[in-house]
């Protein structure tokens, strides 16, 4: 009973080890830069820390007579230091984000990632690293002496559940802070578990001779053995990850299940092998461990190029919703990695139980097999993958495992064939493994293997050319040129002759396009993933060459890092359609991420967030929204355009009340640089600007009033989004109505200046007016038959479009599709091209363009 105990004190010590991991991960992202290089620094700080505490503490922890007192240590450490942190990193964030600094070179960024999270997790870490020798010691003297396999396994399986925990549980919960005390609390039970229960033997005790067998395999074999199985190990999950990330939806969620079923996988093959492993003679069964996980690692790179159809049918067979979806990602993660982790979990339980002697052995196991995991991040996620590409990766890998067999002249190794087979079977296929989802016409145009994300360019059979990010995200195209100009123009028109603009997200680079030859304005554009910067050039019929702009700037860096770490102040911010369900994009629209934009905006300046309600639901819009006010209490909401398909709200801040007059927008246009720029927009005039205008800050503040704030330390958006996402959805235009309802008629009063002259008096009916026909437009437009049919389209958008015209002489929208429409009917009903151009004349006299096109072409 007390061995049973034991390992249920070690199983919750993995779950706060692997708790904390999850935790750290989210803390750091903040100052590091996206979650890649947050997890990759935690990742190897961990293994580096584990390392470093195996072999210091492997000597003295096996020597002592009293190894509980040592586990209670660890124990206090670990849960000591954490608390220190969940204090401290907060704090420490925005000057590690000083260190690394808003325009860091490659090997600056990356050498101050790795050793800031190192030396500030070391404490907790290397005590970690030596809670497997002194649980080991503690077994041993209770007289169960094969046991490093056991205690790893359940210790391995804590970790599973501590990940599924902290992630699915406690983060979205409670967030970050209180499930750190949770785990903090972990520590103090398992340091009080062990002297409640060992109080009474901490007494001197013969040590047992060991379980090592005769020096068959020399140490320094077993020694390299450890560290190259521990980086292979590492490198598969690293990698694989990655290519899995993008076939499934790369959430919050898909690491942590794709992690959970990699440790659940390691820790039932270490609990194999305590049942089993007695049996095997050491070299014999090296080598079939080896080649088994040689064997079963090429096994999941031929599945490889059919997750995403495996993934698919898991997804319909289970049917529609988050519970589905969760469980399709983790059936298809088994698939993938159950079957190589488990031969994994068993080697590293072989050569460590072949190590442990009375001096040691077991920590010192740890210690080599972690600093081949340590090597991993780095090594394997920023140089290997993006130099070499997955299928290299990923078949180097597997061959890898062959140089370990230990000898060659066994009937065992003869088994090696198989694995060689499949190795050349692979090398020679000609499968690219580049996981592009296109239609039959489509062109891949480009594709680059990045270090936080794979990036490719498409062309489709209408020659239009888009953008992906991992296959699931599309950051826009030559398709949306209309719409991503006015994402630019909008807030540049809405502040007063603006001189500096921050961008932030580059995309296709059309929106920052926008800000080029602006009238006295210098704009910079902060993007991430570098692979994005150098994929525009695939964009520059739409965008023109950014780099011939001399009034635009790019960065590569990252957007929340910058505006924490640069000097300088902008008149305008933008910042681009992040969509909130992918994993690090929640950062992005926290509380702390808008004071930093707050702090980096001039006097008057002004700060425009686009939302992308076309991947959200409202729920999740009402959270952001929130937390938007919280530092932009005048806060004013935008819509970019009248789509119903893809609808994007704008959210406009400033640090002071935005107010026009009547003849603002005729003085901005009496510029012909921004005319030029504008009125291609539909932008031509105080209305049809101001016409977007959705809802002011009174509305916006109880619309949004009862939703969760957004913060680092309770991150909503990253865990309620990917909900939505996993669900079965409705059309975009179902939201964008009800938002429109909820949030009530629009007030005048909230844009207008006070009125001074007639036709600011005037604008408060024409504005009216006009919010009433874009509303009635949006409604009209879900119900308008969606056809090719031109004489089909004219009946069923004849009378809504004409009722809407009526509603305000100032709204076009409606105009011009009539107008399309009856140059489009004219060859096949010429009475009904007539009289649709006598209403559009009889509605709105004041646009001539009707009467012009009926001169043009009855005259004909």
């Amino acid at each position: 009973m007390r061995l049973i105990y034991l390992y249920f004190v070690f199983f919750l010590s993995g779950l706060a080890g692997l708790g904390y991991e999850i935790l750290w991960t989210r803390m750091f992202s903040v100052s590091l830069g996206h979650e890649i290089s947050s997890m990759l620094a935690v990742v190897c700080a961990f293994f580096g820390g584990i390392c470093l505490g195996g072999w210091v503490f492997d000597r003295p922890v096996s020597r002592s007579r009293v190894p509980g007192l040592w586990y209670m240590a660890f124990e206090i450490i670990i849960g000591g230091w954490a608390l220190l942190l969940t204090t401290l990193v907060p704090v420490i964030n925005p000057l590690v984000a000083s260190l690394i600094g808003a325009e860091p070179t490659f090997f600056h960024h990356w050498l101050t990632v790795f050793l800031c999270v190192f030396i500030l997790l070391l404490p907790a870490t290397a005590a970690m690293g030596g809670t497997l020798a002194a649980m080991d010691r503690l077994f041993t003297r209770l007289k169960d002496e094969f046991s490093v396999a056991g205690l790893y396994g359940i210790n391995t399986m804590g970790a599973m559940a501590g990940t599924v925990l902290v992630s699915f549980r406690l983060i979205p919960s409670l967030g970050i802070t209180a499930a750190s005390y949770i785990l903090i609390f972990c520590n103090i039970l398992c340091a009080a578990g062990v002297w409640s229960t060992l109080q009474k033997q901490l007494v001197d005790q013969p040590i047992s001779a060991g379980t090592a067998k005769d020096a068959i395999f020399s140490n320094t074999r077993i020694f390299i053995t450890l560290i190259v199985t521990g980086f292979l190990g590492v490198t598969f999950e690293v990698v694989m990850v990655r290519a899995l990330s993008q076939m499934l939806e790369n959430t919050v969620f898909t690491f942590t299940l794709l992690l959970s079923v990699y440790l659940a996988g390691t820790a039932i093959g270490s609990m194999l092998y305590q049942c089993f492993g007695r049996r095997f003679e050491f070299t014999q069964g090296l080598t079939v461990l080896v080649v088994a996980t040689s064997s079963f690692c090429l096994l999941s790179i031929i599945v490889l190029p059919h997750a995403e159809d495996i993934f698919i049918s898991l997804h319909r067979s289970l049917g529609e919703g988050f519970r589905q979806a969760i469980l399709s990602e983790t059936l298809l993660g088994i698939i993938i990695f159950l079957l190589p982790t488990i031969l994994m979990g068993a080697t590293f339980s072989h050569l460590a139980q072949h190590l442990k002697k009375p001096s040691g052995g077991v920590g010192k196991a740890l210690s080599l097999n972690t600093l081949g995991g340590t090597v991993a991040p780095p090594l394997a996620g920023i140089y290997l993958l993006p130099a070499f590409g997955l299928k290299p990766v990923l078949l180097a890998l597997a061959g890898c495992y062959l140089l370990l067999i230990p000898r060659l002249r066994t009937l065992s190794a003869g088994a090696a064939l198989v694995p060689v087979i499949m190795l050349g079977m692979l090398f020679f296929d000609q499968n690219p493994y580049r996981f592009i989802t296109t239609d039959r016409d489509d062109v891949l145009v480009s594709y680059q293997e990045g270090i936080t994300a794979t990036v490719s360019v498409i062309q489709d059979s209408d020659k239009n050319v888009h953008l992906k990010v991992n296959n699931q995200f599309q950051m826009g195209g030559t398709s949306s040129v209309y719409s991503d100009l006015r994402q630019a123009q909008l807030p540049l028109l809405l502040r007063e002759r603006p001189e500096s603009a921050l961008f932030l997200g580059l995309g296709t680079g059309v929106t920052f396009s926008g800000a080029a030859d602006y009238p006295g304005l210098q704009a910079e554009a902060v993007e991430l993933i570098p692979e994005v910067i150098k994929a525009t050039k695939h964009f520059q019929k739409a965008s023109g060459d950014l780099d011939q702009a001399k009034n635009l700037r790019i960065v590569s860096g990252d957007a929340r890092r910058y505006v924490t770490a640069t000097e300088k102040k902008y008149d305008v911010v933008i910042a681009d359609l992040f969509h909130p369900a992918r994993d690090g994009a929640g950062a992005l629209y926290s509380l702390e991420h808008f004071r930093s934009i707050r702090n980096v905006l001039t006097e008057d300046g002004l700060f425009c967030q686009w939302l992308p309600l076309y991947q959200m639901n409202l729920a999740t819009l009402k959270v952001i929204i929130r937390t938007f006010m919280e530092v932009f209490p005048e806060g004013q909401a935008y819509l970019a355009h009248y789509s119903i398909t893809n609808p994007i709200i704008g959210l406009v801040g400033s640090t002071s009340a935005l107010r026009y007059p009547e003849k603002w927008f005729r003085e901005k246009m009496r510029d012909p640089a921004i005319r030029k720029k504008v009125l291609p927009l539909k932008y031509d005039s105080f209305y049809s600007l101001f016409g977007t205008f959705l809802a002011g800050n009174a509305s916006l503040k109880e619309y949004s009033g009862g939703a969760s704030i957004n913060s680092d330390d309770h991150p909503v958006v990253i865990y309620q989004a990917p909900r939505f996402l996993y669900s079965e959805q409705e059309p975009p235009y179902t939201r964008l109505i009800s938002l429109v309802n909820e949030l009530g008629p629009a007030s005048p009063e909230d844009i207008l200046a006070d009125y001074i002259t007639e036709e600011d008096y005037l604008a408060k009916e024409r504005l009216q007016a006009y919010w009433k026909a874009r509303n009635s437009f949006l409604l009209a437009g879900t119900k308008i038959e969606k056809t090719r049919d031109v004489q089909k389209l004219y009946e069923s958008a004849r009378e809504p479009l004409l009722a809407v015209i009526r509603q305000s002489l100032d709204f076009s929208a409606a105009y011009y599709p009539l107008l399309s429409i009856a140059y489009e009917i004219y060859p096949y009903n010429r009475d009904a091209s007539y009289q649709l151009l006598n209403d559009l004349i009889r509605v709105n006299p004041m646009k001539r363009e009707a009467a012009l096109l009926q001169q043009k072409i009855f005259a004909e």
